[in-house]
């Protein structure tokens, strides 16, 4: 069995041509949409489970809510757009624990990327889904997944150990990100001005000082350390956000419950 969550703020129309091509007796959708695209959705499946939500509610959201419905065993989908006939079976037929979409880019692009992604993974115990449009788990994940509280934090950064993952390459471009730009960028120039004003301050000391004293130089190289380590944390929450949008989501309340209908 194959489930897929389908997340519906907006397209309505493409995710209804999507959702009623894929839904069969091995394949059972659970469609979250908000209130005024519900009449929109055009798709009279039996194996289609549509959740209604209020208008304003995020993606992310409506995700987490959607986490919660009962599933059959086997993989589950998540879909934050309509994929093509391509996205769909790569990520479906993949005998991987975790499938997720990629940019195409250069050999050396590519290296820079990894690099990148192995540093923070080192660093920080994480790394984070390329492109969130869509990941797939396999049927060995279903028990984790059952039980995880944050189905969207689950798909989007990646803290999984001991399990298979593979990208697969897509020229369509990755879904809009939610999350706020002004305090974004806020935190990142907190964390700048910080860094900068430490060195600033020490090497303005180090000037008007004529001596000082061996207790005072380790103090400042620890408040040097601070502020780069302070300043790291900004840049790798910067560019997570980014790429991923904020965690914070909660959870969306149903309003409406569309009963599924026979075909």
């Amino acid at each position: 069995m194959i489930n897929v969550i389908v997340p519906i703020t907006k397209d309505v129309e493409e995710f209804s041509a999507f959702v009623s091509k894929y839904a069969s007796k091995t394949t059972k959708f659970f469609v979250g949409v908000t209130e005024s695209l519900a009449e929109k959705f055009d798709c009279k499946k039996k194996d289609v489970e549509v959740h209604i939500y209020k208008d304003g509610a995020k993606v992310e959201e409506i995700v987490n809510a959607l986490g919660s419905c009962k599933r059959e065993k086997g993989k589950l989908l998540i879909a934050r757009r309509a994929l093509s006939d391509e996205e769909y079976a790569k990520l479906t037929n993949s005998d991987k624990d975790i499938v997720s979409l990629k940019a195409v880019r250069s050999k050396f692009a590519t290296k820079l990327k990894n690099f990148a992604t192995k540093l923070i993974k080192k660093v920080f115990a994480f790394s984070y889904f390329e492109d969130i449009s869509a990941i797939c788990y396999g049927e060995g994940m279903y028990e984790l997944l059952s039980v995880c509280p944050n189905l969207s934090n689950a798909s989007r950064l990646n803290r999984y150990v001991g399990v298979s993952v593979e990208e697969i390459e897509t020229e369509t471009k990755p879904v809009k990100k939610e999350y706020g730009k002004a305090e974004n960028i806020m935190n990142l120039l907190l964390g700048t001005v910080f860094f900068i004003g430490t060195i600033i301050t020490i090497i303005l000391l180090g000037v008007t000082l004529p001596k000082i004293k061996a207790l005072y130089v380790v103090l400042m190289v620890l408040w040097v350390v601070v502020a780069l380590v302070c300043q790291i944390v900004a840049l790798v929450n910067f560019t997570r956000t980014v790429a991923v949008g904020q965690l914070d989501f909660g959870r969306v309340e149903e309003i409406i419950i569309k009963k599924e209908k026979n075909k």
